[in-house]
């Protein structure tokens, strides 16, 4: 009986004591040789650290993702070395041109120490981060091309953390990348930045696969069991939901407060998990990487040399 309520209580625990060793072990290691030596480590602590969650805390109604492990790995390589980079080199000279031209200064409000001290600061890019990547995920289901490079996204039948950065990669840096660029150029403090991106780590943790609760924190906190419902693959049978349900990445306030958040409880108050996850639309979860990378959805020219290429392979049915 201990151990079982041990356990129940480890599946609230676990996130958020996870991310505030992930925050802390950030902030120590800001600036060290071993950063600079390893600048992605990061990223491969929390993959390692959610993929034995999702082996411990199994989900049971977890389906198998096996199969697609070389589409997320691509996917996953793209976004975390390429298309961050190529976003900031495309983006940041006009952002900077901007405040340059029209302001005479690197910055649209002057030096740092201008916008109030560092908790304020910290405080308002962690606001302010999570307001333009829910208004931009949002606008990306309610646009008919978002949507088409965002669906993407939407086919995996199956949460979890290899499968998180899944998405075209315009569609991905628009909703991640885009908005810390233009905070860059408000004249926030680096370390406020570092601070605020170092304690919002739910924009992964919501990828989960493992059988994690959320409890109050659902009303914070993008969780699995919050996330879980933004991938259904029946959105809930309300106009306000037409487009979708809980946009925020790593935060929910947003969708509580704008009227998005869907979280049903059964008669036990116990959380409801969606039937199925999938595309809304029925589109099948996409195995070849290129046709997610080129967009096929959006450009029928490129569906149709997918099309003709996968035409013109030999049949793998013998002849009668």
């Amino acid at each position: 009986m201990f151990a079982r309520k041990v356990l129940d209580f480890s599946k609230y625990a676990m996130l958020p004591i996870l991310m505030i060793a992930f925050g802390i072990m950030t902030l120590m290691l800001r600036g060290t040789a071993f950063a600079r030596a390893f600048p992605y480590y990061h990223s491969f602590v929390l993959i390692f650290a959610l993929i034995t969650i999702e082996r411990v805390y199994s989900y049971s109604r977890a389906v198998s993702q096996k199969h697609m492990i070389w589409r997320d790995l691509m996917s996953t390589s793209v976004q975390a070395f390429i298309a961050a980079a190529v976003m900031g080199a495309v983006v940041l000279p006009i952002l900077h041109f901007l405040p340059n031209t029209f302001l005479g200064r690197r910055f649209l409000f002057g030096l740092s120490d201008q916008l109030g001290p560092l908790w304020v600061q910290v405080l308002a890019v962690y606001l302010l981060s999570g307001f333009w990547q829910y208004w931009i995920h949002r606008l990306e289901h309610y646009n008919e091309f978002l949507w088409k490079l965002h669906g993407y996204h939407h086919s995996v039948t199956h949460i979890q953390i290899t499968n998180v950065l899944v998405s075209n990669p315009l569609d991905w840096a628009l909703r991640n990348v885009l908005g810390g660029l233009v905070l860059g150029i408000v004249g926030f403090n680096p370390i406020a930045i570092v601070i605020a991106g170092a304690f919002n780590p739910y924009g992964d943790f919501s990828h989960c696969g493992g059988d994690m609760k959320g409890g109050w924190l659902n009303y914070i906190f993008n969780t699995p069991e919050v996330h879980r419902w933004h991938h259904s693959a029946e959105f809930p049978d309300d106009p306000m939901f037409r487009y979708g349900c809980n946009f925020g990445v790593g935060v929910t306030f947003w969708d509580v407060l704008f009227g998005t958040f869907y979280l049903p409880k059964d008669e036990k108050g116990e959380v409801m998990a969606p039937p199925r996850l999938g595309h809304p639309s029925g589109y099948p979860d996409e195995p070849n990487y290129l046709k997610i990378l080129f967009a096929a959805r959006a450009f029928p020219a490129v569906a149709r040399f997918f099309d003709r290429k996968e035409e013109s392979l030999p049949s793998s049915v013998p002849a009668e």
